[in-house]
């Protein structure tokens, strides 16, 4: 897929690699990426984003010292021909060009990467402008390679027929759908990509008139108008009413790809990506409601460090999960990766037998071998992307996020919880900056997803956190180290309103 982007974009993509590969990273972000589509102070994006007010086209230095070879095979490593692939597709989909594009790349950014808008509003660039450029390339006219041959026989009208009502079906199973994940589950990031799933169907479907459609119609003599099943005309719940339009709306996109393969190829295969993306959504949806039942009710999470795994002390946390302490997590660094695993292994056991969760922190390999619930990640740890390939799609992983750009990132990346903090001062970590109050008040603004307040919370400070709308807390020495940890456990519950 790389020799169909543009000599200008590869070498834009590499020099991206290269900036991240210097940091340790195994994967650009938005900086490098935007960095890399500016090294070339005369090119296409450059050039584009002065006429938005771009004032400053130098983001970091120049110079990489990274070893040639190393870096090559960290990019047979990394997931670069994805990148290459979304920017081939954006550049053919939005632009119209016939290869991905250093443009094709700077639209990837603007669509896939929530912090673009951050890095380039801070170059002087007016976004809501450069929005309007992109939408206005995407509602140019379509240019077919083959173009669409519509006569009136008998057979061309009874595909238009066929074309007709499965593109009405799936226009209304996105709508149903669009209303699920905006009224039931209250997901904005739901609601979001599937308005743009049904923004991109209706933009397909104007390949073909919609006038040419419509004059086709025949409700009339429609015979399956008056076929019905039982099990179309009943629903049990508000999920199986998206389960169903979910599978109404992929089989209308299939019989639409297929029939319009007689008229178009570029038709069908544009049909054909978005049914693709329409699997994607459902799989997404579904492991929202999976987690939704997992996080939703969690209030307390539990860090425990090597002092907290004693015989006696497994006793008081078996009596804790009993109790109301939801999710804990194995929180322990520079040990032997078999005595490690050992704990891991035992505190599964007790974890699983209460039915609650277990979080391994830093180590997806560790939880992946002891099945665990998921893997908690810092800032400077294995990438979300390269966690979620060892540990697997479905389970839980979460983030701890310093700032808002962190949140944004940790969001778009596709963590499922975020850690806010540190809040106050610890006596289990050494912080050299506490994020403090301020950036928990921001969190609760900003957060989609479900989110923990961190750092030295306990019975006395936890009232100026609940006051800033903070529903989870994650703790360790106010809880496991007091006197009495089950009654302090129901004191955080009561000050979190969960008594």
């Amino acid at each position: 897929m790389e020799l169909e982007l543009s000599s200008a974009c590869k070498r834009a993509l590499d020099f991206a690699f290269d900036l991240a590969f210097e940091e340790g990273k195994l994967e650009p972000d938005a900086k490098h990426c935007i960095s890399a589509l500016l090294n070339d102070p005369e090119g296409p994006v450059a050039n584009l984003l002065k006429d938005f007010g771009l004032k400053e086209t130098s983001l970091v230095s120049e110079k990489i010292t990274t070893n040639v070879n190393a870096r090559s095979s960290v990019l047979e490593f990394a997931k670069k021909p994805y990148i290459s692939n979304k920017i081939f597709r954006i550049s053919k989909k939005v632009l119209a060009e016939q290869e991905g594009t250093s443009l094709g790349f700077l639209v990837y950014l603007v669509e896939d990467f929530h912090n673009t808008q951050i890095i380039l509003e801070g170059l002087g660039v007016q976004w809501e402008k450069l929005l309007s450029w992109i939408d206005k390339q995407r509602m140019a006219p379509l240019v077919l390679d083959v173009p669409l041959n519509l006569n009136a026989s008998t057979e061309i009208d009874s595909c238009l027929r066929i074309m007709d009502a499965a593109g009405n079906r799936v226009r209304e199973g996105l709508r149903v759908v669009d209303d699920y994940c905006r009224f039931i589950l209250n997901s904005p990031d739901l609601c979001s990509t599937t308005k743009k799933l049904r923004h991109d169907f209706n933009e397909a479907l104007r390949w073909i008139p919609a006038s040419l459609l419509i004059s086709q119609r025949n409700v009339d003599e429609d015979v399956g108008t008056i076929i019905h099943t039982n099990q179309e005309l009943t629903r049990l719940n508000d999920q199986d009413v998206f389960k169903a339009n979910i599978k109404r709306v992929q089989e209308s996109l299939r019989s639409l790809e297929e029939f319009g393969k007689l008229e178009s190829a570029d038709f069908s295969v544009a049909i054909g990506e978005i049914r693709y993306r329409s699997y994607d959504l459902e799989q997404k949806i579904f492991r929202f409601l999976n987690l939704s039942e997992k996080l939703n009710s969690i209030k307390i999470y539990g860090l425990l460090g090597t002092e907290h795994l004693t015989p006696t002390f497994m006793d008081t946390l078996d009596s804790l999960l009993e109790n109301g302490l939801d999710m804990v997590q194995l929180r322990i660094k520079n040990i032997p990766d078999n005595k490690l695993l050992e704990h891991a292994f035992e505190l599964k056991t007790l974890v699983a037998q209460n039915g609650k969760i277990l979080i391994i922190n830093d180590r997806p390999d560790i939880a992946k071998i002891v099945d665990a619930d998921g893997v908690h990640l810092g800032q400077d740890d294995l990438p979300l992307k390269e966690a979620k390939s060892i540990i697997g799609r479905n389970k839980i992983i979460g983030i701890s996020t310093h700032n808002t750009e962190q949140i944004h990132m940790a969001i778009d990346n596709g963590c499922d919880y975020i850690g806010v903090g540190p809040v106050f001062n610890s006596k289990t970590k050494t912080f050299s900056k506490l994020a403090g109050l301020e950036f928990v008040k921001t969190s609760n603004a900003i957060c989609t997803i479900p989110w923990f307040a961190i750092g030295g919370i306990d019975h006395l400070n936890i009232s100026q956190l609940t006051k800033l709308g903070v529903k989870r807390i994650a703790v360790s020495n106010s809880l496991f180290n007091s006197e009495n940890p089950l009654k302090t456990l129901k004191a955080l519950k009561h000050a979190l309103g969960n008594d």
